[in-house]
């Protein structure tokens, strides 16, 4: 059975992603600010039509954008990884 994950990183802290919120996972920078001073206006969301950068293995990297009028997350999807076999590389001794 094949175990992947997606990793989001936020580009404006260079953090990754795991806090949820009611817009979805977001870095404890973004976390702390949606709740300490919550954005004005609508929310929009999109993904950026072009990838913003691309994995070793030459695998596009993704921005997604959630937006609103007076402040903006966006975010870097990297591609989904095999964790059984980079669990299984970095396997060490503790003896």
């Amino acid at each position: 059975m094949r175990n992947e994950q997606t990793t989001t990183i936020c580009l404006t802290h260079q953090r990754v992603e795991d806090q949820a919120t009611p817009f979805g996972m977001v870095c404890p920078d973004c976390k702390c600010r949606l709740y300490t001073n919550p954005p004005r206006g609508n929310l929009m969301s999109f993904w950026e039509s072009q990838p913003v950068a691309y994995s070793l293995d030459r695998e596009p990297c993704f921005a997604f954008s959630l937006m609103w009028e007076n402040y903006r997350i966006r975010s870097i999807h990297l591609p989904e990884t095999d964790l059984a076999s980079t669990e299984s590389s970095e396997i060490e001794s503790h003896s």
